[in-house]
């Protein structure tokens, strides 16, 4: 109960008891005042509803106390749930970036066992052009098959490292044999002796070019 609270309860005790003083002694005899119709018990209900009032003021304060209570309570749990979305969202992000490198290592893995078929094929073809005859129909027919491999291949992002013509890049591409030529910059790819491949930003095998060299 609030100081007021108190008060108000001590000078109802006191009218009540008759000890009051002399201010709550006059309000009580101006109720009794001859010709002044008060109804009996007036002054003490009003005290009671005073004290009662003063109860429901600090309840109220109380419940808006405990609702603040409640709302750091819950701003907390917000605080919380996010937190463990946040956390949850980077390792589904994690999880599915690190599936995505597993599967195209697995990718590269493959592909690096198939490239020594596509170069025995590569050489096939460019001996079958010199042995083919015209409307060589089988000749033909191997020859559609290395372009369904190949669009295949470019499907599954695989890139066909063939640098002729231009500027060497050590990231990509081994010098196996240097030349000097006339009217031909130094550092330019003069041949490619075997291309090589990448799979999206893996390198599979590099290509093993001849490069211009001034002596």
């Amino acid at each position: 109960m609030s100081k007021r609270g108190k008060d108000n309860y001590k000078k109802y005790k006191q009218v009540e008891e008759g000890s009051g003083n002399g201010q709550d002694m006059e309000e009580m005899v101006e109720y009794k005042k001859p010709g002044k119709k008060v109804p009996e018990g007036t002054f003490k209900r009003e005290i009671k509803e005073e004290i009662k009032a003063e109860e429901l003021e600090e309840e109220i304060e109380l419940l808006r106390q405990e609702l603040e209570n409640y709302k750091k309570v819950e701003e907390e749990y917000l605080d919380r749930i996010k937190r463990l979305q946040a956390d949850y969202d980077n390792y589904r992000k994690r999880a599915l970036k690190e599936h995505l490198e597993h599967i195209k290592r697995a990718n590269k893995d493959l592909i690096e066992k198939l490239l020594p078929v596509i170069d025995n094929f590569e050489i096939a073809l460019e001996t079958g052009k010199k042995l083919k005859k015209e409307g060589d129909n089988f000749f033909k027919g191997i020859e559609m098959i290395y372009e369904n491999l190949m669009e295949l291949l470019k499907k599954e992002n695989v890139k066909v490292i063939d640098p002729k013509g231009e500027e060497f890049n050590p990231e990509v591409c081994e010098a196996a044999a240097t030349e000097a030529v006339k009217d031909v910059d130094e550092g330019k790819v003069l041949d490619v002796i075997r291309k090589g491949y990448m799979i999206d930003n893996f390198l599979i095998r590099p290509a093993v070019v001849k490069v211009c060299k001034k002596k």
